[in-house]
């Protein structure tokens, strides 16, 4: 009886310090990471660089005409290896760099309402934009589209003010591919999106 206790402690001894595969490791076949460091796009000055983005609908020129165009977010990603214990300055090849090429925005609401009329239309954008191991870089992308503007429920707050301001939640989920062809976990972020007529002085 002793002996088959102590084969039992050896065994769950062995099972605790054998390794385990973590669930990004699951998720990809590549020996390379890609991570988000921050989401960012400009605040209410339109100053760069802010954690929380707030999108003006129209812009409204000085002979009283109005502008539609695009919201951009700046994604800060960094390549690493999926192992830590591994130097990459002398044990990292050309082929672990990561190529993004697919960027998806999807939206939600915070009170709840999901219909198709009341947050933005996800989309996909393709791209192709390499981070080498180990370097961060700043990737520009389309957070808003200018179309949606031109749809619910973005286009009823024209011509309202700043009286009627849509928070949003934006999922930015980046897709990419290391050199060697294998597919690495998408690194999946979020930000704050708060959309109102803030350029219409009426």
């Amino acid at each position: 009886m002793k002996r088959k206790n102590i084969l039992l402690i050896i065994a769950i001894m062995v099972f605790l310090v054998l390794p385990s595969c973590n669930k990004l490791e699951n998720e990809t076949t590549s020996s390379s990471v890609l991570l988000i460091n921050s989401i960012t796009g400009d605040d209410l000055d339109g100053t760069e660089g802010s954690t929380t983005i707030f999108i003006d609908v129209v812009q409204v020129n000085e002979d009283g005409s109005m502008t539609i165009y695009n919201d951009n977010g700046v994604a800060e990603l960094t390549t690493m290896l999926l192992d830590p214990y591994v130097d990459i300055g002398s044990n990292s090849t050309y082929y672990q760099n990561i190529i993004v090429d697919q960027i998806d925005i999807e939206y939600t609401r915070a009170d709840g309402l999901s219909d198709e009329d009341d947050v933005i239309y996800s989309f996909s954008q393709k791209i192709s934009f390499m981070i080498p191991v180990g370097e961060t870089m700043s990737l520009p992308f389309v957070l808003v589209q200018h179309v949606a503007k031109l749809e619910s429920p973005l286009v009823e707050l024209v011509g309202l003010g700043q009286e009627k301001v849509l928070k949003l939640e934006a999922k930015v989920t980046i897709h990419g591919i290391d050199v060697g062809g294998h597919r690495v976990a998408p690194a999946i972020g979020t930000v704050s999106v708060w959309i109102s007529n803030f350029g219409d002085a009426q």
